[in-house]
């Protein structure tokens, strides 16, 4: 009966032997399965953050152009701005000079209307 509890034993040691050894196995191989897997896929996500960067990046360099273009079209437009206000004003003062009492005369009435123009909407 021993022998036979010992047989049983060393049947039982194999069998669990064998599993584990199994379980290796097909531990390995899925671990290799899986890291077979990975480099592509870690790739594949790498080369899509580098193309979203870089897209990212080309829309911001399109933005400062546009920005730069824009300032530029203003400072023009501000510099034209600035010489149709000097030359309204040189033409002004041209007309004052030639026509002093009509230049009061004329302040006076703009002057007159303006405050006819207030009052009236001032007292509603």
């Amino acid at each position: 009966m021993d022998n036979n509890l010992d047989n049983k034993i060393n049947s039982t040691r194999d069998g669990v032997t064998q599993i584990g050894n199994n379980l290796r196995a097909d531990a390995h191989a899925a671990i290799d399965k899986v890291a077979d897997k990975v480099p592509p896929t870690t790739d594949r996500l790498a080369n899509s953050a580098h193309n979203g960067v870089d897209r990212v990046a080309d829309g911001v360099n399109k933005v400062a152009d546009t920005m730069e273009h824009t300032s530029d079209s203003l400072i023009e437009r501000g510099k034209r701005v600035t010489a149709s206000c000097k030359a309204l004003t040189e033409s002004g003062r041209s007309r004052v000079r030639a026509s002093p009492a009509m230049s009061v005369l004329l302040a006076a009435a703009a002057g007159y209307g303006l405050s006819k123009l207030l009052s009236s909407r001032s007292a509603k």
